[in-house]
């Protein structure tokens, strides 16, 4: 599978996401166009809309008069509310889509495992929260929920400021696995309790 090239936005808004999820900025950090420009060499269009991105995604959040603020992570009793809310999107998309996939779509949940497992096999922390979300968007796409993403992934990013399986990466793979292989070959039963199993 060929690779398409990165624009100068997305691989500012990438890097950016990354720092995000590394804890290079801290929750409650303001941060600024002219700083970031002048560290990734661009000009502050990138940058801005990269907040924009970001913003959508939920990792950022608008101060009126301030600037742009890095979002605290949920507290307990919220995160699994989210929790539930993202757990409920996928079951619906998947219950509604499993078995009108087509083979690309499966093909696209393929190398999206195959990423996660480099990233496991790695222990690169950040990467393996990044593709665990990839992973599970991808499962969404291909059951036909596009119109759901962006809600979804607003959710996913508040639970990935906490994101809990940080050094358990084999299992986290396993898990994966276990819901890949079921999704795969059409048995709904088997994905939904191993997606049930995994999001936590």
């Amino acid at each position: 599978m060929s690779l398409i090239p990165q624009t100068v936005r997305e691989q500012v808004t990438n890097q950016i996401r990354i720092d995000l999820l590394s804890g290079r900025f801290p929750a409650g950090t303001m941060l600024r166009e002219i700083e970031l420009a002048q560290r990734f060499g661009v000009s502050r269009g990138p940058v801005r809309d990269a907040f924009i991105q970001l913003s959508h995604e939920g990792y950022l959040a608008y101060q009126a008069n301030r600037g742009v603020m890095v979002r605290h992570p949920p507290d307990p009793k919220d995160r699994e509310f989210i929790t539930s809310l993202r757990l409920q999107i996928e079951t619906y998309v998947i219950e509604r889509g499993l078995t009108d996939k087509d083979p690309d779509s499966v093909a696209s949940v393929e190398v999206a495992l195959e990423r996660l497992k480099e990233a496991c096999d790695a222990s690169e922390s950040t990467q393996v929260a990044i593709r665990d979300i990839e992973f599970h968007q991808q499962i969404l796409l291909a059951c036909g929920g596009d119109d759901l993403v962006p809600t979804w992934r607003q959710l996913c990013s508040r639970m990935l400021l906490t994101y809990t399986r940080l050094g358990d990466y084999h299992q986290a793979y396993s898990e994966h696995v276990a819901i890949f292989e079921p999704f795969r070959d059409n048995d709904l039963k088997k994905t939904i309790a191993a997606v049930r199993a995994n999001i936590k």
